[in-house]
């Protein structure tokens, strides 16, 4: 018994600490990618267009499944960069570690950021 007269439950199973974090960072890349929309809506996959097939849709309301999980993908690079760089931060003591985690981290970061930009911009071209 505790000192205010409680029993004090201890729970059966303990879910490490880095387990939820992943979890809630790989949900919200779901979310961000478009996740709920791709299981509510079921978009297809490839769209017909006027001189051939295309897996992006050309409006920016709209997204076809492999638009959404490629969108998660690049989401997923900028969360890796930006655990990269913070890790990059952990090891002080190991100054070329430190650098080489911080060059990974930031050349992940860009290069989400940058592949995100190209899907706009194809977006835009289709139109």
């Amino acid at each position: 018994m505790s000192k205010t007269g409680r029993r004090k439950r201890n729970s059966r199973i303990e879910i490490p600490k880095w387990y939820l974090q992943a979890g809630v960072v790989l949900f919200c890349i779901f979310i961000l990618g478009g996740g709920f929309y791709n299981i509510l809506e079921n978009p297809p996959s490839i769209i017909p267009l006027q001189n051939g097939y295309s897996s992006l849709h050309p409006y920016y309301t709209s997204q076809t499944a492999t638009e959404g999980y490629v969108v998660m993908i690049t989401n997923l690079f900028i969360f890796i960069g930006f655990w990269m760089i913070y890790k990059s931060t952990q090891v002080a003591y190991d100054r070329t570690g430190a650098n080489r985690w911080l060059m990974a981290g930031i050349v992940a970061v860009f290069a989400g950021l940058a592949s995100n930009y190209a899907l706009i911009q194809i977006k835009q071209s289709l139109l």
